[in-house]
């Protein structure tokens, strides 16, 4: 209704501005002379415009996408518009009883199919780069609510990965056991101590980064040896790294992270405990890392969204995409966890 209202509006200044350039070049103007071209003008300004109003919005959703085609059928919308809008505005002025209008049909039709292309055409395009710039502004906007999305998912990938690896009850665990040893064996509780902050600043300084293989194994068996305060016999683990692996560069916390899922489901899970195997090999182009384990095993379906290794494999797919994998295999008895990435 706003858009008729306007279209209307403009009409009636087109109507306006006729009557005034043919007042300026009559020297005797008459009420009669000024009017009756402002009434032609503003009949078929005003059937073809709202004609056009009507009809085109319904017709350019099904107009060609290529912009050849697309002009050819405006063109072809806008001169059938004129034609029939314009007959109808010739009928309607010429057989009014009110007024006794003179109009030739011919040079007022050419004249009202001149104007029809040139201000539909005028009209396309305004519209057309209006669309684009909203277009624009919302792809824009669109691109930038997806970016603060993905930089929000990552951030809380970021937390739920610090808290997978440093939960509370980990660390009251840890501080339960040096206190425990603070007077019967206060070296052994240094150590501990030494070995709590190291593992704290290598997650919170390496976090998201590459770290090689060495410094990785020295940062998984600081956590073993906490561990091992608090489960002592219970939790028994063995490396076997070829030496040349060492310098081979994996993401940060990942070799402690199958260590801790270890600790919970295996070590943790049973009164015997059980014995946790740490391995690398190389395969091919491919470096395989495998944390076994002699526990009761879990069902990988079954871990809530967040869990530790669920933020290692997207940390890996973030890493190297499709080259890195991570898998679980039931062995018997245990459980092995491994993944593969590209060396």
């Amino acid at each position: 209704m706003r858009q008729l209202s306007q279209l209307l509006l403009i009409n009636l200044g087109i109507a306006l501005v006729i009557v005034l350039i043919t007042s300026s070049s009559i020297r005797n103007p008459r009420l009669e002379t000024l009017l009756v071209p402002g009434i032609i003008s503003l009949s078929y300004s005003t059937v073809i415009g709202i004609s056009s109003w009507w009809i085109l919005p319904k017709l350019g959703p099904r107009f060609a996408k290529d912009p050849f085609l697309r002009w050819v059928q405006l063109l072809a919308s806008l001169t059938a518009i004129s034609i029939v809008g314009g007959s109808a505005a010739f009928l309607l002025m010429v057989y009014q009883p009110i007024w006794s209008i003179r109009i030739d049909y011919v040079p007022s039709m050419i004249l009202c199919l001149t104007f029809t292309l040139t201000i539909g055409s005028i009209t396309y395009l305004v519209e057309e780069a209006r669309y684009r710039v909203q277009a624009a502004s919302l792809e824009l906007k669109t691109r930038e609510l997806e970016r603060e999305r993905a930089l929000k998912s990552a951030a809380d990938a970021k937390l739920q990965s610090l808290e997978s690896r440093i939960h509370p009850h980990f660390l009251f665990n840890t501080l339960n056991s040096i206190s425990s040893l603070v007077r019967s064996n206060p070296a052994e509780a240094e150590a501990l101590i030494e070995r709590l902050a190291a593992l704290l600043r290598f997650s919170l300084d390496r976090h998201g980064n590459l770290v090689t293989l060495a410094d990785e194994l020295q940062i998984t068996r600081d956590y073993l040896e906490i561990e091992k305060a608090r489960f002592e016999e219970r939790l028994r683990y063995t490396f076997e790294i070829p030496e040349e692996l060492l310098t081979a560069m994996v993401p940060a916390m990942s070799v402690q992270t199958l260590a801790e899922n270890s600790v919970k489901y295996a070590v943790g899970a049973q009164r015997q405990g059980a014995e946790i195997y740490i391995r690398a090999r190389r395969k091919g182009k491919e470096i395989l890392l495998e944390v076994r384990d002699t526990g009761p095993g879990f069902s990988p379906d079954s871990l809530p969204s967040g869990h530790g290794l669920d933020t290692l494999r997207q940390r890996l797919d973030s890493h190297f995409g499709e080259a890195a994998s991570l898998s679980t295999r039931r062995l018997d008895p245990g459980m092995e966890v491994a993944f593969r990435i590209p060396c």
